[in-house]
């Protein structure tokens, strides 16, 4: 995670054309990762309290579908 650039993929290190990106939020804000479609689709990260393994845009829609039951 070395570019805080906006449409940058940090899994990748490469520029996105705009809006080609999406940011997946964890631990509280602690963590933010920027992703490209590709790697969304293809990189998993495994959560350490419950070996629960999901692809980045897996998660990332989850976390979409709980802020939406927030509102």
């Amino acid at each position: 995670l070395t570019n805080n650039m906006s449409d940058y993929c940090n899994v990748c290190d490469t520029s996105r054309p705009t809006g080609g990106t999406n940011h997946l939020v964890l631990n509280k804000g602690e963590l933010w990762i920027e992703f490209c479609k590709e790697c969304g689709e293809s990189e998993s990260l495994t959560n350490p309290e419950t070996n629960e393994t999901l692809t980045i845009r897996a998660l990332f829609d989850r976390s979409e579908k709980d802020s939406e039951g927030e509102a």
